[in-house]
């Protein structure tokens, strides 16, 4: 979903409905305004800030899948470190960070400023450490909770937050029916995969 296009009425639908996974995939792309304005994103930063309040106020237990851009041709180390920021006091559940790719013929290649590729790939590095940590932390705080899982196979499966090869996975300690669902409960992690056992 383009952080655009939401409504309240969309945000209420999928509240109230219960069949409609609680997980918002909503790229963003970047965070400072010069980026937004450069990438052409038609969003500002204070939307994007409301809007993902409006979204966790309104749709209980949601996880919002996002990405970022980094090395976009103008990006300075100002607005990357307000990225960061961004990345750390936000928290989303689930993140990617992809590096700029220049391809010939498109806007962004013939635009002054190209980063040099040592430092996308530092940059990279560092917004993926970050929600690394990120993720360590919020699947710690999840030992205890229980979970509606989907087992995809004898000892792997996946919660409504998890898109399938994307996201993370539910690491069972026992073996459960492929293509039924399961309650678990959640005993700890591995980094970006939970570890549970049958409720």
């Amino acid at each position: 979903t383009h952080p655009a296009h939401w409504s309240d009425e969309l945000i209420t639908t999928i509240a109230q409905s219960r069949k409609v996974a609680r997980y918002v995939d909503m790229p963003l792309q970047h965070i400072h305004e010069d980026m937004l304005a450069t990438m052409r994103r038609e969003t500002s930063r204070l939307h994007i800030e409301e809007l993902i309040g409006r979204l966790r106020a309104g749709i209980p237990g949601l996880a919002i899948r996002t990405t970022f851009i980094t090395g976009f041709p103008g990006e300075t180390g100002e607005h990357f470190d307000s990225l960061l920021a961004f990345i750390e006091e936000t928290r989303f559940e689930r993140l990617g960070v992809f590096k700029y790719s220049q391809e010939e013929g498109s806007r962004a290649a013939k635009m002054e400023g190209q980063i040099p590729a040592r430092e996308k790939n530092r940059r990279h590095r560092r917004a993926m450490q970050l929600q690394q940590k990120i993720a360590r932390e919020t699947a710690a705080a999840r030992a205890g909770q229980r979970l509606r899982v989907l087992v995809e196979q004898p000892q792997v499966a996946r919660s409504e937050h998890d898109a399938p090869d994307v996201d993370c996975r539910v690491l069972l300690e026992e073996p459960l029916t492929p293509g039924e669902f399961a309650d678990v409960v959640v005993t700890g992690a591995q980094t970006y995969d939970l570890v549970a056992r049958p409720a």
